[in-house]
């Protein structure tokens, strides 16, 4: 199978299945223990920290009218009147309501008879590596600056950052219980996003981002992609997917 890559660029070419694409998949992998068992707090516990912080405000404050403001806010890129300890518990809070209403959904599916049989992450699909745009960088460093996070010094200095995103086709097979009492098994094709952060755009080893070098992370699949490229800006809107949908099996 081929891959899309697209590097800094808004259009993508074939190339082989990188190495780092190969890990993502094997990282993903990881969870498969989880999804079998619909332990639905690994979304969670796997996922890329600014999309988890914006969800977990979004989840609290139940206002989709704030989303792009909260949006800015945790990317830096618009200023905050919370002292920074406030916001930590403010946010700490929030990312654990939002584990617990993973882990109840989870709970829900077992309930209602619920029963994944297999779980597989596929050959990665496409991969795009994506440094992060100059204007994105220009504006959070303005803020920064504003707010008096970052000296002169610091000011110009601040690193651009590169991160790599790889599309994983996945296949799920489950049953669910019908009216005749009997259970009719399913197969489900989708896919999920492993993003990880190649090159940290931070100043004094302060990430804003809040995630760790080179480690993977994990996006589902029906994120929007205009709430892809409010992390990713160089991220191309036709992003190589894979077919999806759901097929009843005998």
């Amino acid at each position: 199978m081929m891959t899309a890559v697209a590097l800094g660029t808004l259009t993508a070419e074939a190339a082989p299945v990188s190495a780092a694409a190969r890990e993502a998949q094997a990282k993903a992998n990881e969870y498969k223990g989880a999804v079998i068992e619909c332990d639905m707090g690994w979304a969670v516990d796997s996922m890329y920290p600014p999309l988890k912080w914006t969800l977990a405000d979004r989840l609290v404050s139940r206002d989709p009218r704030r989303e792009a403001e909260n949006a800015r806010r945790i990317m830096g890129t618009e200023g905050s009147r919370e002292s920074d300890e406030v916001a930590r518990r403010r946010m700490e809070r929030n990312i654990r309501a939002l584990r617990d209403e993973y882990v109840r959904m989870g709970q829900r599916m077992k309930q209602a008879g619920f029963k994944v049989e297999r779980y597989v992450v596929g050959t990665p699909m496409a991969e795009y590596v994506l440094p992060h745009s100059a204007a994105a960088i220009r504006s959070v460093r303005a803020d920064s600056r504003r707010q008096g996070r970052l000296t002169s010094a610091e000011h110009m200095s601040w690193e651009g950052g590169r991160s790599r995103l790889v599309v994983l086709p996945t296949t799920l097979w489950y049953s669910v219980p019908t009216e005749s009492g009997r259970r009719m098994r399913v197969e489900r094709k989708h896919f999920i996003y492993a993003v990880r952060d190649e090159v940290i755009q931070s100043t004094n080893n302060r990430n804003y981002r809040g995630t760790q070098l080179n480690k993977w992370y994990f996006i589902d699949g029906n994120t929007d992609v205009n709430v892809l490229r409010s992390y990713f800006p160089t991220l191309p809107l036709n992003i190589a997917r894979p077919d999806t949908g759901e097929r009843p099996l005998q």
